[in-house]
């Protein structure tokens, strides 16, 4: 048989073991060899397809006839065609990408919506797998293009298809790191907690409307970071120590940050909090969660009260970049096996810096620069975006909260 022909073989059965062990018998019996498998499931309905080489044509009837007579017999479907690998460009669609929806539902429309988005972009779909169907929908899509279009560019054509079907949308590349990610970098106020921990100190000093419009502005991005944090701790200025003890005593978690960090660190990461707050409350936190890391900005205490001015570093957009990246550094791990989460303007450079940067309930302008987001509020379902499923995000749950970090059940 010339190299440039071979046999594809496609079946489809309702799903019974045993059925590609007796096709396989088949092909040996005709002398065939197999080039490539590919197999699966979908609610009880087996697609199988089998790439065949090694025979001259003329050992195509003699393996179809006996297929045929088998599907027959068996009550299913089965093609055999030759297959030309000249007439086939190589890898049309060699570059991978993988875009991951979370919702509440999604209606037939939506679904036809978005494959028009990607027929327009001359992307090919290569696999849709459903990761969750339960309270939250959770849908990957793996999609292939001829050129290799940046996430970015994919999100942006898919802005309107966001906003009009109220969807969660996370696009990377689909490679070996997007399910090995080995670190997560957090931003604290209004990402792990759902304050902003200033605007609360602010209340306790008597000005927190003034303290609350200034950060405001800056995590919008209309105000210079570090000249709005020096205005607000100024502000501060005569609080006493005992206010800010109180306060770290009943900061709100964001719903799902404990469960979250729980599998995470059953899954291995290393988890940080870097945060433009303060040290005093990080501290607290990380002790209280076992998180690996936290840096934050170093508030001066003189006599018991707050002085109004800074120690050290001011921890700002740049120097949440630079943490990140020296924190990968330190573990050994490539910046693509990095999370960061993040809601505003001085988050923008850290999410851009990671693997994976999402925008959690975060201001337009961060929005707008970051390839996922999640409009939610509960962290868990960043575990939707690192490839987790229902199922196994059910498992994890019973295994960290049953087990105290317990190894995996065995096979």
């Amino acid at each position: 048989m010339p190299s440039s022909s071979q046999l594809h073989i496609q079946i489809s059965a309702q799903d019974r073991p045993g059925i590609l062990a007796e096709t396989l018998a088949f092909i040996v019996q005709t002398g065939w060899n197999v080039v490539d498998i590919k197999q699966f499931v979908f609610n009880g309905l087996l697609n199988l397809s089998i790439l065949l080489d090694g025979c001259d044509e003329s050992h195509i009837l003699p393996l179809r006839e006996k297929l045929s007579a088998y599907a027959e017999q068996m009550g299913f479907k089965v093609n055999v065609y030759p297959w030309k690998t000249a007439t086939r460009p190589d890898a049309p669609y060699a570059h991978r990408s993988v875009v991951t929806l979370l919702c509440d539902s999604i209606p037939s429309s939506g679904f036809q919506e978005i494959t028009r988005i990607f027929a327009e972009l001359d992307i090919n779909i290569l696999r849709i797998e459903q990761l969750d169907s339960g309270d939250v929908h959770a849908l990957e899509f793996v999609i292939g293009t001829r050129k290799a279009h940046s996430s970015e560019e994919v999100l942006d054509a898919l802005v309107k298809f966001k906003e009009h079907y109220g969807v969660d949308i996370a696009v990377q590349e689909e490679t070996y790191f997007r399910r090995n990610k080995r670190l997560i970098v957090l931003d604290a106020d209004m990402t792990f907690l759902q304050c902003e921990v200033i605007d609360e100190l602010g209340k306790l000093a008597g000005v927190g409307d003034k303290i609350a419009a200034i950060t405001s502005q800056a995590m919008n991005g209309e105000m210079d970071f570090k000249s709005a944090l020096l205005k607000r701790v100024q502000l501060l200025k005569g609080l006493p120590v005992e206010k800010l003890q109180e306060l770290s005593n009943s900061l709100p978690l964001t719903p799902g940050a404990e469960s979250l960090v729980n599998i995470l660190k059953h899954l291995g990461y290393k988890i940080a909090l870097v945060s433009g707050g303060f040290q005093f409350f990080i501290d607290k936190i990380r002790s209280d969660y076992g998180l690996d890391y936290g840096v934050a900005n170093q508030l001066q205490i003189e006599n018991g009260k707050v002085s109004g001015e800074l120690e050290g570093q001011i921890i700002d957009a740049e120097a949440k970049e630079k943490t990140l990246v020296a924190l990968a550094e330190k573990g050994g791990f490539s910046l693509r096996q990095v999370v960061a989460v993040g809601d505003g303007a001085n988050d923008i450079k850290m999410l851009a810096r990671a693997g994976l940067g999402i925008a959690f309930n975060a201001k337009p302008i961060v929005q707008r620069q970051a390839r996922a987001s999640i409009n939610q509020s509960n962290l868990k379902l960043i575990l939707y975006f690192l490839g987790i499923s229902g199922e196994e995000l059910q498992e994890l749950d019973e295994v960290v909260r049953g087990g105290k970090n317990q190894p995996w059940p065995e096979d």
